[in-house]
């Protein structure tokens, strides 16, 4: 009764052999695609940890840009009063210069 049974599945062993041999290869060809996918998703991982990263030195650089800019705003504030006073004692030392330089000399005769 055996001898009977396997003429007859037979054609269901052949096509689950063929059809486990399909997929086999199926999956061999589906390889080097999933390992590209895997490849792709790393680097974009690393792209966005990198834009991360930036965006957040952008942001702390940019605070800190701001936070000095209050104490820049005063230091140039003193330094135009200083420069202002620096110009005036110019300007009088100056004319003090033209003064002597223009006054008539009297001639010594030798």
């Amino acid at each position: 009764m055996q001898a009977e049974i396997i003429p007859v599945l037979w054609p269901y062993i052949l096509k689950s052999l063929v059809g486990l041999a399909i997929t086999g290869i199926g999956a061999l060809m589906l390889y080097p695609v999933r390992y590209v996918k895997r490849e792709w998703k790393s680097i974009k991982d690393a792209v966005a940890s990198t834009h991360a990263e930036l965006v957040k030195q952008r942001e702390n650089c940019l605070s800190t840009l701001q936070n000095q800019g209050d104490a820049q705003i005063t230091l140039l504030t003193k330094m135009a009063d200083t420069l202002d006073g620096v110009r005036l004692d110019f300007k009088e030392h100056r004319a003090y210069v033209q003064g002597l330089v223009q006054s008539p000399k009297a001639r010594v005769k030798r």
